[in-house]
């Protein structure tokens, strides 16, 4: 008999405690490792449900997490933010994790598509993340229908700063995120094109491995992966009505 999956969307003033214990958990077992830079090199990057409140839960009325269960286990999740800038309304997916076991099976892609269900999601009119993985990149683009290689780099440079400038998340404030890459910057020579230094020193091996493999294809638009940083990616959304 399969496994039964089991999708589901909750406004943030409705996660209890034990969810929210059950994501930090699921981040700390599965997210990554710190690289040398990092704040304990070699080890699990781990997170504790304070810390996960702070950064992904600190506007619980503009926040919505996605979860997937199988046979009652949780085994993904998406934390996505909303808020309003000059120009539109912006979803800032802030977390993304899914179990290593059950990788390469549409989970993260099902997550993001599982927020077009919530009532905060209705009339967005783009959407953002900032990750130092190329198939999360590839899971955003997916929920606009768009093709990793066709993403419009030309929407990121224009609309980034001002939604950066408008978020209620601490961590994504502009002075506390320089945006780098060949958009923001006049004679950037890093091969970046658009990241932000985030300065989470995560070790790097298994996102250049896709970024390689998406790169020999032909796929990548956002430049090279640069150490403390992460790609910084915004589509637009068309809103359905």
């Amino acid at each position: 008999m399969a496994n039964r999956s089991e999708f589901s969307a909750t406004t943030g003033t409705h996660v209890s405690d034990e969810l929210l214990n059950a994501c930090a958990a699921l981040f700390s077992s599965n997210y990554g490792i710190w690289g040398k830079s990092g704040f304990s090199p070699g080890k699990r990057v781990k997170m504790s449900a304070a810390r996960l409140r702070e950064q992904s839960l600190s506007v619980p009325d503009q926040t919505v997490l996605a979860t997937c269960k199988i046979d009652d286990k949780l085994v993904g999740h998406a934390f996505a933010t909303v808020w309003s800038y000059d120009g539109g309304k912006v979803a800032w997916i802030t977390q993304l994790v899914v179990d290593q076991s059950v990788r390469r099976r549409y989970i993260a892609t099902q997550l993001l598509q599982a927020f077009k269900l919530h009532e905060l999601f209705r009339d967005i009119t783009a959407i953002g993340l900032a990750s130092s993985h190329p198939a999360s990149v590839n899971v955003l683009a997916k929920y606009s229908h768009v093709r990793l290689e066709n993403i419009d780099i030309q929407f990121i440079a224009l609309n980034a700063a001002k939604i950066l400038k408008d978020t209620p998340i601490n961590y994504l404030k502009p002075e506390n995120v320089p945006l780098r890459g060949s958009l923001f910057e006049n004679d950037c020579a890093s091969g970046a094109i658009s990241s932000a230094f985030t300065q989470f020193y995560v070790d790097h091996a298994e996102p250049l491995e896709a970024l390689h493999e998406f790169m020999a294809s032909g796929r990548w638009c956002l430049g090279e992966l640069l150490e403390g940083h992460e790609f910084l990616v915004i589509v637009p959304v068309v809103v359905d009505y």
